[in-house]
């Protein structure tokens, strides 16, 4: 009798032990009834909000333990308010991990003193896809390719000084001999596009695969010119339109334009500070790869347009260890070239 009970004790515990979600897993113990926190470093809305709220949704039933997974706002300077955080002060506990703006790869070098944080020292979960960039103009500017941008100035709309749109433009100008006169305020995709349509601007640059998927018409009607691409993706239909690492007159001036194309290849990476448990951080990767496969996200992203050109961990480490070992002297020379001079840039007109 006794010998029964043990047996049947036995067999039931290796049960429990294959079916039970969370039994004798110190991941799942830990996250079961737990909120995660997704930092996002821009507003609700946009690309990289959205992006960011939807993987989100589905990881959730991925992650053992399943806690639930909760976004917060941590908008401003170019994404380094939101880095700054979760580098510095955010728990390192695997409940806090956050979407780095593809800028971020870049800003230690370039903002040394307001960005505290080393960009390769965080815990990668990996890119949801990259972030490839084109620079159009109005059909009725009259330029229609970079030779016709160095012929007269070309009001082109950016954010603030900091944007890769306008860092992007005056490298053109130095480098190129364009003349795109940069006029910041234009904060977000929406705002530039009208900006084009009432004749303010006449060029801008913006993501591609926000352009597909909210202006193609323009595209296939000629309304916009792509004369500039920056990353590199090839971009179907466009082979022949220049990268922004063609230009360049030296060996070191190509090495700052390769740096600055690095944020397009760099796109949606998520991210958790240094310090996580390395169970939770590998439980969070797994859900993110898990993720990518999941019917339910894949479908949603469809309905959403959403391209998906994922990396793992790895393979954005190696991304962010190549930005970190670009040579002093290229780092000199890009902050040289990328800092504004009086008259190079102007505001907005508010209407």
């Amino acid at each position: 009798m006794i010998r029964q009970i043990y047996y049947a004790a036995c067999a039931a515990a290796a049960i429990a032990a294959s079916t039970g979600p969370a039994a004798g897993d110190p991941v799942a113990d830990f996250y079961s009834g737990k909120t995660i926190r997704m930092v996002l470093p821009v507003p609700p809305g946009g690309t990289v909000s959205l992006y960011g709220t939807t993987i989100a949704r589905h990881m959730e039933r991925h992650i053992p333990g399943h806690p639930n997974i909760i976004h917060e706002y941590r908008a401003g300077s170019g994404g380094v308010i939101a880095a700054n955080y979760v580098f510095n002060a955010a728990p390192k506990d695997g409940t806090v991990f956050t979407t780095l703006l593809s800028t971020a790869i870049i800003l230690k070098q370039l903002r040394p003193k307001s960005a505290r944080f080393i960009p390769a020292d965080f815990n990668f979960i990996g890119r949801m896809t990259d972030n490839p960039r084109v620079l159009i103009t109005w059909h009725a500017a009259g330029v229609n390719s970079i030779e016709d941008a160095k012929k007269k100035a070309v009001p082109l709309g950016s954010a603030t000084r900091l944007s890769v749109t306008a860092i992007h433009s005056l490298l053109m100008n130095r480098l190129a001999g364009t003349r795109f006169q940069i006029v910041n305020g234009y904060r977000g995709a929406g705002p530039s596009y009208l900006a084009l349509e009432r004749g303010e601007i006449a060029a801008t640059t913006v993501a591609w695969d926000g352009l597909v998927g909210n202006r193609l018409d323009w595209l296939k009607t000629g309304k916009v010119k792509v004369i500039l691409r920056m990353g590199s993706r090839p971009l179907p239909g466009y082979e022949s339109v220049p990268e922004l690492r063609d230009f360049g007159n030296t060996p070191e001036e190509k090495a700052v334009l390769k740096l600055m194309s690095l944020p397009a290849d760099t796109g949606q990476v998520l991210a958790a500070p240094p310090g996580i448990p390395a169970a939770r951080l590998a439980a969070l990767r797994n859900a993110f790869e898990a993720t990518l496969k999941d019917p339910a996200f894949l479908a949603e992203a469809k309905q959403r347009k959403m391209a998906l050109r994922p990396m793992s961990a790895d393979e954005v480490q190696k991304l962010f260890d190549d930005a970190r070992k670009m040579p002093a002297s290229v780092l000199k020379r890009t902050i040289a070239l990328i800092k504004f001079k009086k008259g190079e840039a102007r505001s907005r007109k508010k209407k």
